[in-house]
């Protein structure tokens, strides 16, 4: 395509400079605009990825602590019960590691209120004495039910 050429003497050539300032300003406009979306949607997504693993740093605590109750409670490991993982065809995604912030360290993931006198208590649980104890996670209640050891 041949570049048409406008002589500065032309009475167009004026006409032709506004509309072309015009559409670069636009373009320019544009561009700026769509840069600055996808800076805020990077933004946003890191956020929530941010939020994801400090749940899911959350979740797995949750479970190591219920593997340890399921353990003093039944004196069964639960690795033991489970298995061995079954190979995922997928690679593994390294998490990042996260500091945990000071008061998430302080705010117990996992809280159990026994009927046990608090006085003879030392921080241990006697797992003779958990049936009908009450279990909170993450503000929600599980009652723990008695187990026969046939």
């Amino acid at each position: 395509m041949q570049r048409r050429i406008v002589s500065r003497v032309d009475p167009r050539y004026k006409q032709l400079r506004a509309q072309n300032n015009s559409s670069v300003k636009k373009s320019r406009d544009r561009a700026r605009r769509e840069r600055e979306e996808t800076i805020n949607s990077i933004n946003q997504l890191e956020e929530d990825n941010q939020k994801l693993v400090q749940n899911l740093q959350i979740i797995r605590q949750e479970y190591e602590q219920l593997q340890i109750l399921f353990k003093q409670h039944t004196g069964v490991d639960i690795d033991q019960m489970i298995g061995p993982e079954p190979k995922s065809t997928t690679p593994e995604i390294p998490m990042p590691s996260i500091q945990p912030s000071v008061e998430s360290l302080s705010k117990p993931v996992l809280t159990i209120n026994t009927i046990e006198d608090k006085s003879t208590s030392n921080n241990e649980l006697d797992v003779n004495n958990l049936d009908g104890s009450i279990v909170l996670i993450n503000g929600v209640q599980y009652k723990i039910v008695g187990l026969d050891k046939a």
